[in-house]
């Protein structure tokens, strides 16, 4: 156990808001699978994950984060072959098209969720190691170099919103590291060699650029839009104050399939109104910035960049599963945080609020 004294640096408002929103997810999780003999168990395994979830938390939170630099390769290794492992076929399982997920009896296991927590440990050691002893421009390559293989085999399963994911994630931590102006062209020319290879894959023909299409509203496949459409309306439907708990329209006659995962925040829109919304999207900002604040007073490199990373993270995946409930963004696998059902990307989340924890409780040397 930690020095009793440490706790005295724990975020509490930081895991208030955690456990506020999880709460939530699980109560309106509730509401968008009620009656529908094929997820009623769906909260409850929710909330058996969050249990996990928490027991995680504290025991990363009390480990301190510093130690993770030297297990980080191990991990890497470990995910690569994860992610590799998902792809084969009798042991990686099919949902929709996509081979993401290992099913351990009850249990998703989707390594691509994890992931991501793991390459922001890995970026946050590469640079960290190298700070004040090689150029950036090298460790920038390197960092690269090792979340390339990540990427492509994410992007392999297919699952194009996950990748992309990780690249942000990669981009917001070289920043906050040290990038130098001249490196800002490399990276620009770099990304457009990305962007120009991936979209003349077969892949990205045949499966996002359809959803780009629906989202333009240039689709000739009929029903395109229907999903982003029904959230739109149960969102309208919402007013004020919303139609009231077990009560929205929309969610209860389930005119979208993926009310409980993808559109939860329509869900929450429409059975608790603006208000609810609102609250629930102040909560992810605080969230976001808690972590952002112990990015600021982290007493070494690697955990600055870490909670910077995971805070990355937090907020590419609320801002596309916001935009995508108002057509901003194309529809993707991309979940809420805390909110959304998701078991292997809940329990990703609390260990990132749990090193973030760990940071902040070590954030200067106990003085003896």
């Amino acid at each position: 156990m930690p020095d009793a004294r440490l706790w005295r640096r724990y975020d509490w408002w930081l895991f208030g808001a955690v456990i506020v929103l999880i709460t939530l997810g699980i109560v309106m999780i509730n509401s968008a699978t009620r009656g529908d003999p094929q997820l009623q168990r769906t909260f409850i395994n929710q909330a058996i994950t969050a249990l996990a979830g928490l027991v995680l938390l504290f025991i990363v939170c009390i480990t301190d984060y510093s130690l993770l630099q030297n297990v980080a390769p191990a991990l890497y290794l470990g995910m690569l072959a994860a992610l590799a492992l998902v792809l084969v076929p009798g042991i990686g399982k099919v949902v929709n098209g996509a081979r993401r997920w290992f099913f351990l009896g009850s249990f998703d296991l989707e390594p691509g969720e994890i992931a991501k927590l793991v390459m922001t440990l890995i970026v946050a050691k590469v640079i960290a190691d190298r700070q004040g002893r090689s150029g950036y421009l090298s460790t920038l390559l390197l960092s690269l170099a090792l979340i390339a293989p990540c990427v492509i085999l994410i992007f392999l399963q297919p699952n194009l919103s996950t990748a992309l994911t990780i690249v942000f994630i990669w981009l917001v931590m070289v920043f906050v590291g040290g990038l130098e102006r001249q490196h800002v062209i490399i990276m620009l020319l770099t990304g457009v060699a990305i962007v120009l290879i991936v979209t003349r894959l077969p892949s990205f023909q045949n499966y996002q650029l359809s959803r780009l299409e629906a989202l333009l509203g240039v689709s000739q496949e009929p029903g395109a839009n229907f999903q982003a459409e029904q959230a739109l309306i149960a969102l309208g439907n919402g007013g004020l104050l919303g139609q009231g708990y077990l009560l929205g329209q929309q969610t209860q006659l389930r005119f979208f399939p993926v009310r409980h995962t993808d559109f939860i925040f329509s869900v929450i829109a429409e059975e608790l109104g603006f208000v609810g919304s609102a609250i629930l999207m102040v909560l992810l900002l605080i969230v976001i910035l808690r972590a952002l604040r112990v990015a600021m007073i982290s007493r070494d490199t690697f955990g600055r960049l870490t909670c910077a990373g995971i805070a990355a993270m937090l907020f590419l995946q609320t801002y596309i599963n916001l935009g995508m409930q108002v057509r901003l963004m194309p529809v993707t696998g991309i979940v809420l945080p805390f909110v959304s059902y998701g078991r292997t990307s809940l329990i990703s989340v609390m260990m990132a609020i749990g090193l973030v924890e760990s940071v902040a409780m070590r954030y200067k040397k106990l003085e003896f």
